[in-house]
């Protein structure tokens, strides 16, 4: 009898969990498939000095904590629990490089890969009980963002710890397919999430809260419960939400398997992954990105194409738009537009600073925005609000262009109202030299010939773009676009039917004052 494929997934998972129950279990989890490989957790834990406790209270802290992480996330996680060796402040600021703290870990004989997951949490009393937790993705070399919460109470210390750890937990993803700009992923430990929430439902819709009853109950006939009556779980780590983003992020080894030393990790930026499906075996989901090939490179067994969930920490993401020549000028007035089911939404302008505030949209954590200047596309920028409290965009500095239109307009209307001016005085010429009256149109046509012509115009055009497009560090698209500009102006000068109208009317009158004589 052949099981089908789901059913002999989770029983294979099942089956090698009961084999693994021991003390080598999180040696040999390394060597598990990769869907039924829990997540080796290490965790830190450390005391403020302004925080009154013991020893014992550490003690008591950590049971605590590897009872109900147990109870709460089942085989998904296999955690360690130990007092930090140095102390977590460092490690909490935004931009600490993982490079260092690799390096940190190794100074005290652990191994970055034998873990896949290090989760930092330092406690603290300020009135109440205060939390500051973070993550570390070995596999990917990647920091989570840095996340606070508080407890009113002691006692309630390991739920909250486990409930922030739940809540902003990273999971991973091996990209397994793609087809732009679709994409398929395999999430890790993905049997184990889907056993423990089934689990998770059938202990909620079987929970029964009993009451003494009061007077005469049909016992045959219970109650149903409310909301409130059943207790919530908190979110399961590893599990991913229709709606949320991951980070597409590169992984090189070499032939041992072991990370390269150069570039072995490479975050794309610009581009996330929102999942779209999740039928608790496949991850499916849309890749927005601002570049057209957001994963370059061949796909081969040393390359990785992994994901990296995103947890969110701010309320909102100051975006910064800076020169993409030189990150010291600000820019100012460019229109930021969210593209959303419903169209394009404008959110707002970059102010003197270049900044703007994107902020969360409750359909999607990945916003795709794009940024206009003078009705003309700039850059595609896909960003997760409160992913980071700032980010920076490098962006062709459109003022070259702004100017080069400035200047073309005024140009364009100098042309129309030259080419009109002689086409009236032309005119009067004809019709002086029709009339007989040669000296009057002797003089117009001194006029006309002292006039602007076209020809010095077109002079003018050429000198003025060779100007604008001097600087050898202007943006490819933005020369481009300059040029553009100028090949129309160019384009109207053909127009002009007056080049030779002076030479002719010129020769009509010398006609006209010969035959009179």
């Amino acid at each position: 009898m052949t099981l089908p494929n789901r059913k002999l997934t989770r029983w294979l998972g099942l089956a090698c969990l009961m084999l693994l129950v021991g003390s080598s279990f999180a040696r040999a989890a390394e060597h598990l498939p990769w869907e039924i490989a829990p997540y080796r957790t290490l965790v830190w834990v450390e005391t403020s000095r302004e925080c009154p406790v013991d020893d014992a209270f550490l003690t008591r802290f950590t049971e605590a904590i590897h009872d109900q992480r147990y109870a709460t996330s089942g085989a998904v996680l296999v955690t360690d629990v130990q007092r930090a060796p140095v102390p977590l402040s460092r490690w909490f600021v935004t931009d600490v490089p993982a490079s260092a703290f690799v390096a940190r870990l190794e100074s005290q004989e652990l191994r970055a890969d034998d873990f896949d997951r290090i989760q930092l949490i330092s406690i603290g009393r300020d009135g109440d009980w205060t939390v500051t937790f973070r993550e570390f993705d070995t596999l990917t070399r990647s920091w989570g963002s840095v996340h606070r919460t508080s407890a009113g109470q002691r006692s309630l210390l390991p739920t909250v710890v486990l409930r922030v750890a739940y809540e902003k937990f990273l999971p991973v993803a091996k990209i397994t397919d793609m087809d732009k700009p679709n994409v398929a992923l395999s999430l890790k430990a993905t049997t184990l999430v889907e056993e423990e929430t089934q689990t998770r439902t059938r202990r909620q819709r079987e929970a029964i809260a009993f009451v003494p009853p009061t007077e005469d109950v049909d016992w045959k006939k219970l109650p149903a419960l409310g909301p409130s009556e059943v207790a919530s779980m908190g979110q399961l780590p590893g599990h991913v939400a229709i709606g949320e983003a991951m980070q597409p992020i590169l992984r090189r080894n070499d032939r041992q398997g072991n990370l390269v030393a150069e570039n072995g990790i490479i975050a794309m930026p610009w581009t996330y992954v929102r999942c779209d499906e999740n039928d608790g075996l496949q991850l499916k989901g849309t890749i927005i990105s601002g570049y057209n090939q957001p994963l370059p490179g061949r796909r081969n067994v040393r390359t990785q194409r992994l994901a990296l969930g995103v947890r969110p920490a701010y309320e909102a993401t100051e975006l910064k738009l800076v020169d993409k020549s030189t990150e010291a000028v600000p820019l100012a007035g460019y229109e930021i537009y969210s593209k959303d089911p419903t169209g394009p939404t404008l959110l707002g302008a970059s102010d003197a600073s270049g900044d703007v505030t994107i902020t969360k949209d409750p359909q999607s954590a990945v916003r795709a925005l794009y940024v206009r200047s003078g009705g003309n596309l700039l850059a595609r920028l896909p960003v997760v609000p409160g992913h980071d409290p700032m980010v920076t965009a490098r962006i062709p500095n459109d003022s070259p262009r702004l100017l080069a239109e400035g200047f073309v307009e005024g140009w364009r209307d100098q042309l129309v109202d030259t080419m009109a001016r002689r086409q009236i005085l032309a005119q009067r010429v004809q019709r002086k030299i029709d009339q007989g009256e040669l000296e009057d149109a002797e003089k117009w046509l001194a006029e006309l010939r002292s006039g602007r012509t076209v020809n010095e115009l077109a002079f003018e055009l050429r000198s003025a773009k060779g100007q604008f497009l001097k600087d050898n560090k202007l943006d490819p698209t933005i020369k481009r676009r300059i040029d553009d500009l100028f090949e129309k102006g160019q384009r109207l000068v053909t127009q002009d039917k007056s080049l030779l109208i002076e030479g002719k009317l010129a020769k009509q009158l010398e006609d006209a004052q010969n035959a009179q004589r």
